[in-house]
């Protein structure tokens, strides 16, 4: 194990424990605001039975109707006439969806209910939201970066919270005995917000996470969403940049604020060649993470790709974890 290609070296990630500078010092203000607010929201959901060609499973189609009345269009599978067992809530990456059933089908195989969003705007759901800026800079990491209360990812982890809480509640057509979160990417950093927003989550499973450390991913990123805000900053005058409002707007939403909060069971995956989400970026976030029982799993020669070998450990790790619970 020796250097990856564009940071730390492994020992150096390995002891990268950034100071969180760019936390605002309203954040937990913030987000409790944000939580009382959903408080007492009960979305509509529409759950339409699927006849799937795997007879050991049961599938529904979702659509879950969010706060500002963004219908958000999901999928839960359940092992066959199961109505108790623990449940995973899935997030997808960047411009992904919410995944072919057969992509979630191993989990089941353990006795896990499934169940997987499309991120508001991405994959096959629409985004009601109105937001008061505009970017010439394509894809969604700037809408509403100026204004942290409407930002694009503010709303996003409001309908994580909305999913959690419908999760919970006797709506639900599972009763869940364990309940975690897991993505990769984009859906990795929306696992951890989750779970730091939300102590009741028994579990997570992240995979090299996005809208982590944004001041050092916004260095040595080299390609992928974070350049979206590199674009932004060279397409506008520096006379009239606002690099203080976005820095604090990206403050609230930075999946490394959410971890000193988190304590349940965590296994993360790093690749070191990851030049979209940088091996430091993730590092930040685990080595904040205030959990007793975590890992994380290197790997050297990968990049920002699937991980086969990774994908047994997850299995692994999910067959033992009720332990920990």
């Amino acid at each position: 194990m020796g250097r990856n290609i564009v940071d730390f070296s492994l020992e150096e990630l390995k002891n990268y424990k950034p100071e969180l500078t760019n936390k605002p010092e309203s954040f937990d203000w913030f987000w409790r605001k944000q939580k009382e607010r959903l408080n007492n929201f009960h979305p509509s959901v529409t759950i339409s039975e699927r006849d799937y060609s795997a007879k050991t499973v049961d599938v529904f189609d979702l659509c879950l109707t969010s706060f500002d009345e963004t219908p958000l269009k999901g999928v839960l599978i359940k092992p066959k006439g199961v109505d108790n067992c623990p449940v995973v809530l899935c997030f997808h990456g960047y411009t992904g969806y919410r995944g072919e059933v057969v992509n979630h089908l191993k989990w089941t195989t353990l006795g896990y209910a499934v169940v997987a969003f499309d991120v508001r705007g991405q994959g096959d759901s629409p985004d009601y939201a109105k937001y008061t800026n505009g970017s010439r800079v394509q894809g969604w990491m700037l809408q509403g970066i100026l204004e942290a209360e409407n930002y694009y990812y503010t709303n996003v982890y409001r309908d994580c919270l909305i999913q959690l809480n419908w999760l919970r509640s006797d709506e639900f057509p599972v009763e869940p005995s364990i309940l975690g979160v897991m993505g990769a990417s984009q859906g990795g950093g929306l696992a951890l917000a989750t779970a730091g927003l939300n102590p009741t989550i028994d579990f997570a499973i992240v995979d090299y996470p996005f809208l982590s450390n944004f001041e050092r991913a916004l260095e040595v990123a080299l390609t992928g969403p974070y350049l979206e805000i590199i674009k932004y900053f060279k397409l506008n005058d520096p006379q009239y940049q606002t690099y203080e409002q976005v820095v604090k707007t990206l403050g609230y939403i930075d999946s490394v604020h959410f971890c000193p909060l988190i304590r349940c069971p965590v296994l993360m995956a790093v690749a070191l060649e990851d030049s979209i989400t940088p091996p430091s970026t993730v590092y930040a976030a685990y080595n904040h993470l205030a959990s007793q029982e975590k890992h994380i799993e290197i790997y050297p020669q990968f990049a920002h790709e699937a991980i086969p070998f990774h994908e047994e450990k997850k299995l692994a790790f999910l067959s033992k974890v009720e332990k920990y619970c």
